[in-house]
């Protein structure tokens, strides 16, 4: 993408990537563990069907939740095997049979992003490798629990970030608009297309 915006003469320095993260986290890798397994034993396969029919627009009501689905004759079943390719990536796992049940679960613990367990340091491990990997700007965090997860992001994951130099203490222009902070500018840059729509 980057490449693409400097090929057509915009910085690629203004483009920003935030993939989501829902991380799990404890005090102990024991700890972090304890609450997958509390989070696995109360997730909702065919809630997490739901989620994945409402973002694809895909209803996979009319298979077995156990049963390895025959997507076979179905006018979606590159997009739902792209999904499956893309869930597989996203945690390397081996090459297993999906099912509704397996394709619910996963939806319900994080979807497509990656779902890191651990303490602070191991989540915020796995935070940096996405940043020197694949260039990433910062990262949405989405919770498993409420607030349970965000107390955790709070009281441990932004203090180990903050102590790596990942995230900043406070904002560069206090007080100032989200795109201030983010490209020291208040209005659209130059380069970017929609700068060209100015009122007035």
């Amino acid at each position: 993408m980057r490449a693409a915006a400097a090929a057509i003469g915009r910085d690629p320095d203004s483009l920003k990537f935030f993939p989501c993260f829902m991380p799990i986290i404890g005090s102990t890798s024991e700890d972090a563990r304890s609450k997958y397994e509390r989070a696995v034993a109360n997730a909702d396969p065919v809630a997490g069907l739901a989620q994945f029919s409402g973002y694809t627009g895909i209803d996979l009501a009319k298979f077995p939740l156990d049963e390895p689905m025959d997507l076979s004759g179905m006018s979606q079943a590159m997009a739902i095997q792209a999904v499956f390719k893309a869930l597989e990536a996203s945690e390397g796992e081996e090459k297993q049979l999906w099912t509704p049940r397996r394709l619910g679960m996963r939806m319900a613990l994080g979807g497509l992003h990656p779902c890191p367990v651990g303490t602070a340091s191991e989540v915020a491990d796995v935070i940096q490798e996405w940043i020197n990997d694949a260039d990433i700007d910062g990262c949405n965090i989405g919770s498993v629990t409420n607030p349970g997860s965000w107390e955790d992001v709070v009281d441990l994951l932004i203090p180990e970030l903050q102590r790596r130099g990942l995230m900043w203490k406070d904002y560069p222009a206090t007080g100032g608009t989200f795109r201030e902070n983010l490209l020291g500018t208040k209005e659209l840059r130059s380069d970017h297309y929609g700068s060209s729509f100015k009122w007035k």
